[in-house]
């Protein structure tokens, strides 16, 4: 069966089209998604620095900001939480002596996202060092260290594996929106799922 030109040149504008409409929809979609998980450039510098100087991959950097303050510098949360990371001033004051043996700071420090950001990224470095599990340190970032701590040592909530089986719904859907988060900047800007 021969085609005549007409249907040839048909053909193929159709294939052009749906070619070209799969790319538009993929540009789409990957700019919803970017506009859903953004890195403001005001931060970024920040962000790079902090996971750098405490070897954090900046994707769960980007996870925590995105989820704890959706970018707000000057947010404070009932709780007293400050800043993009959310950290509060007792908080602050355990990893400013106890994690980096530093002399106690103003909380009033943390408005200012270069501090909120590195001494936040010190949090996660030293939870992550502490369990070796990403899932368990994110736990231990919303639930607190003692909490989590006694999790582990309840044998029902351990996997064979040495895995933290999380009882509390509230945390186990932080943890969620952080590995979902993590995901989605490994994919959108690193071309990679850490």
């Amino acid at each position: 069966m021969k085609l005549n030109s007409r249907r040839l040149i048909a053909l193929l504008l159709l294939i052009l089209l749906s070619v070209g409409f799969g790319f538009a929809f993929d540009a789409v979609a990957t700019a919803i998604e970017k506009h859903q998980y953004p890195m403001p450039e005001e931060i970024c510098g920040y962000v790079s620095s902090a996971a750098e100087e405490f070897g954090l991959p900046e994707t769960v950097l980007w996870a925590f900001v995105r989820t704890e303050s959706r970018f707000a510098s000057d947010l404070v949360s009932p709780d007293g939480a400050i800043g993009l990371m959310q950290l509060t001033p007792e908080t602050f004051s355990m990893i400013c002596t106890e994690i980096l043996g530093e002399e106690e700071k103003s909380s009033e420090l943390l408005y200012a996202p270069a501090t909120n950001l590195h001494y936040g990224a010190a949090l996660v470095s030293s939870l992550y060092e502490r369990y070796g599990v990403w899932e368990t340190a994110y736990a231990a970032y919303f639930a607190g260290r003692e909490t989590v701590d006694a999790w582990l040592r309840d044998p029902n909530l351990v996997t064979p594996q040495g895995r933290l089986n999380i009882p509390d719904p509230d945390t186990a859907a932080y943890v969620e929106d952080i590995l979902r988060a993590v995901e989605r900047y490994g994919e959108l800007y690193f071309n990679r799922i850490p």
